[in-house]
């Protein structure tokens, strides 16, 4: 039986940034992945002249060319939120749309922001995480939002979470991306706007730091691939580096509920990658 992978994230480059090598090995495995945006990303510029609204469009097409990289349904799900807003959503709207998309994708396999990671400066990675994580543990509970239902859509209990975060707390899981991270780095490059924007995010950065690095100084945002190239491979490195891969990417794994406690830290459980 082929497995589902539902990956439920707040902007358009979530994915490739923090999953983008684990979830092109899942694809390659022949797992049916699907992705869920929650906002617009309207404010993914640094140009002032940029209309919000055509940023929305570009951000959607980048996204769909992404995750078609990674061998993921080009047909990505878009809640339409505001950008850099989604704290002004009740938290229990964005459950409930959360729930709604897991009832109807029926994953095995979640993958989402930490909401218990620490140093998380980016609201909307917070409200995500929290929405998609309380879903994720309350969809298979009928009594919750039964009215779904009426649409077809029945309770589902989701048996792994992929937990992933910019400053990790108990990360128990590394996967080699070593074969992926060409596709990683590929599929991000299809995110223009955003990755322009990260050079010239990183310029401001050095330059505020008063360092002078010539690579990432003289770096022409419109030529984008060597300095991302360079950044991911120097994260994915790091992560791999310390589990024996050449590139790696971590995340906290929660697998079954209780189950994996019972046996004794997942002994016996099948693994995904």
């Amino acid at each position: 039986m082929t497995k589902k992978v539902l990956v439920i994230v707040a902007h358009a480059d979530d994915m490739e940034f923090m999953a983008g090598g684990t979830i092109a090995r899942m694809a390659g495995m022949g797992y049916e992945i699907r992705e869920v945006i929650a906002t617009n990303n309207e404010r993914g510029t640094l140009d002032p002249a940029w209309d919000k609204r055509f940023t929305a469009e570009t951000r959607r097409e980048e996204a769909r060319r992404g995750a078609t990289v990674l061998g993921v349904d080009p047909e990505v799900e878009f809640l339409g939120y505001e950008d850099g807003c989604l704290s002004d959503t009740p938290l229990n709207e964005l459950r409930e749309r959360c729930m709604r998309e897991i009832r109807a994708r029926r994953p095995d396999v979640l993958f989402t922001w930490d909401p218990f990671a620490p140093y998380e400066e980016h609201g909307d990675h917070r409200s995500i995480a929290m929405a998609a994580t309380e879903a994720a543990s309350f969809s298979h509970f009928p009594l919750y939002h039964p009215e779904h239902a009426e649409d077809g859509l029945q309770p589902h209990y989701v048996g792994e979470r992929y937990f992933f975060a910019k400053s990790p707390r108990n990360a128990n899981k590394t996967v080699d991306i070593s074969e992926q991270i060409e596709r990683k780095i590929d599929a991000l490059c299809e995110h223009v706007c955003q990755m322009e924007m990260t050079v010239m995010e990183a310029q401001a950065a050095v330059a505020a730091a008063g360092i002078d690095v010539p690579f990432i100084r003289d770096a022409d945002p419109s030529d984008y691939r060597p300095v991302i190239e360079a950044q991911i491979q120097a994260w994915a490195a790091s992560v791999g580096k310390r589990a024996g891969f050449a590139y790696g990417e971590e995340f906290r794994r929660q697998r079954f509920g209780g189950v994996e406690r019972w046996l004794r830290g997942g002994e016996g459980l099948p693994d995904d990658v």
